[in-house]
């Protein structure tokens, strides 16, 4: 997905969640990890970053 250079993680998880709002309905609430290791949302995002979004999971 292309993003504006600058962008932050969490603008990232607000454009997805925009286009598939089924996942959950605050996107702050997601654990975002750059390149295998956990941020916060506020993480700015370089060309070629891999981005995961975890959703809030429980259980055990």
């Amino acid at each position: 997905m292309e993003v504006p250079k600058g962008a932050t993680v969490g603008r990232l998880a607000e454009e997805i969640i925009s286009g598939y709002p089924e996942i959950i309905d605050d996107p702050g609430r997601l654990i975002v990890a750059v390149n295998h290791e956990y941020r916060d949302h506020l993480h700015s995002l370089k060309e070629g970053d891999e981005v995961a979004l975890i959703p809030p999971v429980s259980g055990g």
